[in-house]
């Protein structure tokens, strides 16, 4: 995204002040746009036209943990690190996304449609939104779930099926600004084990993934290729602070991927709150039958078993995949586990086309809903700091979006920056819909305009 100052910045501690800023913007007619961290990598909170950036991040509290019915009540400001530090203290965990920066702000993850590492069902990471609370573009505050009608939210009659929360889901502060978030936590497990196979290629992972997912066996489930792999292991990176990151040259990087498989799928197997041992006895026990029946390869590796078990937990330390070149463009999209060998054989046209060396691309595949679907990220790195490389690269970039979603099965369930007109030119009614709400709930359109379809 192109950058662009705004002509203010606006630091909240409270949304009594947030309603203030939004009725002046109203007042104003300036141009409004919500920050919390920054480490989206979308530009969400870049202002287009101006205005004022309202700065969330001060408003950083852990308004309440229930331990009793596994939820929590969170700010903006909220990070993932220190949401998980104080989760951990009271037993519990957060779901979070792979690849999270551990000063993301965990409310806008979840807004974003994040997909969670332990999302391998529908109920274990899916839906990880409970009750809002959120301000209106016109300043008004407006509550879902239990909260609207005066009840504690997250109370053991959860949600009431209010699922009207899910306007707001993806849309980058263009209909409103979320103030604090009742989401979804779960039990941190006493005994875990983690099992990895490896793979020649990705379709052959395909149907052992499929019968896995069948038998639920397992709480997260993930693939990785050589690249993404070689650089979560990587002595000589660490996660940067800042994005694009400096540019780290490293022969450990280069060693690995000579010696790690192309392809590496983990299952990890969490004991619950009671009887743990026994609980991942039993499901060792049938994943090891689908391994034997698929003839799967075992990686034993001890090392590498404790750093996925704790990328599970904390998962930024893939992040150090930026020191490769600087900057990364990702395609992340769902699609059936049976399109994704279509995808990679589009993707190998494209690299061919633009002289984009295959071992360069950082490939992670998530099955959601117990195998129905899988959430893919492609990863195409360069350098910023080389604007041909960076041309050249985008360009790749926009291209296999665009192939991708004109073949179909490729859903970009956030559509952001070009993202957005590939999407939005394509589904007319919807978009049309969308604006109809925006001018409604946002009539002076002072919420993150020039976004999205907006």
């Amino acid at each position: 995204v192109s950058p662009r100052m705004p002509d203010l910045v606006a630091f909240a501690h409270s949304v009594e002040q947030v309603q203030s800023i939004v009725k002046y913007a109203n007042t104003t007619r300036v141009p409004l746009v919500p920050f919390s961290s920054g480490l989206n990598f979308q530009g969400g909170t870049v202002p287009r036209e101006g205005g004022i950036v309202l700065n969330l991040s001060r408003m950083n509290n852990i308004l309440a943990v229930d331990a009793d019915n596994w939820s929590c009540v969170i700010e903006p400001g909220v990070t993932a690190r220190s949401l998980q530090d104080e989760l951990e203290r009271h037993g519990l965990r957060a779901m979070l996304p792979r690849g999270i920066h551990a000063n993301r702000s965990v409310l806008t993850s979840v807004l974003e449609r994040d997909p969670a590492l332990a999302a391998a069902s529908f109920e274990y990471g899916n839906e990880l939104i409970l009750d809002t609370e959120l301000v209106l573009p016109t300043g008004e505050l407006f509550r879902t779930g239990l909260w609207s009608s005066g009840n504690t939210p997250g109370s053991p009659m959860g949600p009431v099926r209010a699922m009207v929360n899910r306007l707001w889901t993806g849309a980058q502060g263009t209909l409103g600004i979320m103030t604090k978030m009742n989401i979804k936590v779960e039990y941190l497990p006493k005994k875990r084990k983690i099992l990895l196979f490896q793979f020649d290629s990705f379709p052959e992972a395909i149907e052992p993934l499929r019968m896995i997912q069948r038998k639920e066996i397992g709480h997260e489930c993930f693939l990785i290729n050589n690249f993404n792999l070689a650089a979560l292991l990587c002595k000589d990176w660490t996660v940067p602070d800042h994005i694009p990151a400096p540019m780290i040259q490293s022969r450990d990087f280069d060693a690995l991927r000579s010696t790690l498989p192309d392809w590496l799928m983990a299952v990890c197997l969490n004991g619950g709150p009671r009887m743990p041992e026994k609980k991942i006895a039993y499901e060792e026990e049938a994943l090891m039958a689908i391994a034997s029946m698929a003839r799967l390869q075992a990686l034993n590796d001890s090392h590498l078993e404790n750093i996925l078990l704790a990328e599970v937990l904390r998962p930024w330390g893939i992040l150090k995949k930026f020191c490769y070149r600087g900057s990364v463009h990702d395609v992340s999209f769902k699609t059936p586990l049976s399109k994704v060998p279509l995808f990679q054989r589009i993707v190998m046209e494209f690299i061919n086309e633009y002289n984009y060396p295959l071992q360069d691309i950082g490939v992670y595949v998530l099955p959601i809903e117990r195998g129905r679907a899988c959430h893919c990220e492609a990863d195409l790195h360069c350098n910023p700091n080389d604007r041909n490389d960076v041309a050249r690269v985008k360009n790749l970039w926009e291209e296999v979006s665009r192939r991708f979603i004109d073949e179909g099965g490729a859903f970009f369930d956030r559509p952001y920056g070009i993202w957005a007109d590939l999407v939005y030119s394509r589904a007319g009614t919807y978009t049309q819909k969308l604006k109809e709400i925006k001018r409604e709930i946002d009539p002076n359109h002072i919420c993150n305009p020039g976004h999205l379809c907006f």
